[in-house]
């Protein structure tokens, strides 16, 4: 006898659903608490411009009665410079998709396509985030080696940033170009499947497992030194172009830098940190305005630190071993789970800033949202296209303002590559 069973009769069936359930994390801290600055001051194609004073006048003179001055030397002024880069995610859906979510919260779990734009917005606001701690370069993994298909990325401390996050960001279906640490783009690879959070199973264009060089980045094709600059270019101590002026010829644009070379974060180095504000910042005293951003890997190790300090009250019969929280004064602690987890950036809110040229939003400056895509015969189709985008700047008034902690331990803490593993 032919049993009734629930494949034969689904058609005539209405699904009992749960809520959509997201199953990334989406957390998003850093990029919407930077404040941003209106267009006054925006100078053609270069952007925001920054007047800046470097040197005083010099020739100062001490003498005996009747004595001669010194010949004066004249103060140096310079502008700097802060321009707009562009990022955009495109989405693509057909007619019959869009008309069954506009069908309503019966009929699908995204009750409308404007649910299905904040999707889109969400993503785009998701990768601004990682990237505003990044340095413009657009890094999304740094590489080991490749065998087989299987890229393997780095997920330890280093000096450099980009170090510690293994294949976390790098999104499946997504295509990178693979880029050496001269900048030459040796091809592409598109990421298909994510085995562990250290490894990626890739399909390769234009090179070979053998072309990865332990160094290589990961950057989303088509976007190396286009992507808006974040902190690990801001908050540096290197000799390289910042803002359009040299940090060689004006290494008064490098900010304070703490390398602990593998060792441990002691609360001693966030004094350190915040001291040398002090010394640079025009803030001797007590630095004001000043939050610590830290990825959960630093913030656990501080709080590991106040862990033997604990004691019980008299009556106690409760043992709480733990700290919820880290303070140093008036520094404002910041978790944010995209920072490089061997880094802490200290910044002065009121000296860092964005630009923006296009808000973000969709690209509608014809007046639509979305537009009929042509089809293969190039007179309509039944498939609508449309991107969203953002042509933003980060900046930094004075960098001296700021401080860096960097190559901080991360054996034992909680990162992302360990949450994910």
């Amino acid at each position: 006898m032919a049993q009734l069973s629930i494949p034969t009769i689904a058609p005539v069936l209405n699904q009992m659903v749960a809520d959509l359930q997201t199953q990334f994390e989406n957390q998003t801290t850093f990029y919407n608490s930077v404040v941003k600055k209106k267009n006054e001051g925006f100078v053609n194609g270069k952007g925001w411009r920054i007047p800046s004073y470097f040197q005083r006048p010099t020739g100062i003179t001490a003498g005996t009665e009747g004595f001669s001055f010194n010949q004066p030397g004249l103060p140096n002024w310079a502008d700097m410079y802060v321009y707009p880069a562009q990022v955009a995610l495109a989405f693509e859906l057909s007619g019959r998709t869009i008309r069954n979510f506009n069908a309503g919260s019966k009929e699908s779990q995204i009750g409308d396509i404007s649910k299905y734009l904040a999707n889109i917005a969400a993503a785009l606001t998701k990768d601004l985030e990682r990237n505003s701690f990044g340095d413009g370069s657009g890094l999304r993994a740094t590489c080991t080696s490749s065998t087989s298909g299987t890229l393997t990325c780095t997920s330890t401390a280093a000096s450099g940033f980009g170090s510690t996050k293994g294949t976390v960001w790098l999104e499946i279906g997504q295509v990178y170009d693979i880029v050496s640490t001269a900048g030459v783009i040796r091809g592409q690879a598109t990421v298909t499947a994510k085995p562990s959070a250290t490894t990626a199973t890739v399909t390769y264009s234009g090179m070979v497992d053998a072309d990865v060089t332990a160094g290589d980045i990961a950057v989303p094709t088509g976007g190396y030194l286009n992507f808006p600059r974040g902190l690990a270019y801001i908050v540096n101590n290197d000799t390289g172009t910042y803002q359009l002026q040299s940090r060689s010829t004006y290494p008064q644009l490098k900010a304070n830098v703490t390398d602990l070379a593998g060792a441990a974060i002691t609360v001693s180095d966030f004094h350190q940190a915040t001291a040398l504000i002090e010394i640079r910042g025009d803030s001797i005293g007590t630095p004001q305005g000043i939050n610590a951003w830290m990825p959960e890997a630093q913030h656990s190790a501080l709080l590991r630190l106040g862990q033997n300090l604990k004691r019980f009250a008299g009556d106690a019969t409760k043992f709480d071993g733990s700290f919820q929280s880290f303070g140093f004064g008036n520094v404002v602690i910041s978790k944010a789970v995209d920072c490089d987890e061997d880094r802490i950036y200290f910044t002065n809110s009121s000296d860092l800033f964005v630009v923006e040229e296009k808000p973000f939003g969709v690209h509608n400056d014809d007046g639509n949202e979305m537009r009929m895509k042509a089809g293969s015969a190039g007179v309509g189709s039944d498939s609508w296209t449309g991107a969203m985008g953002v042509h933003f700047q980060m900046g930094a008034y004075q960098p001296r303002k700021h401080s860096l902690i960097k190559r901080a331990a991360i054996a034992g803490l909680p990162t992302q590559v360990l949450a994910n593993s």
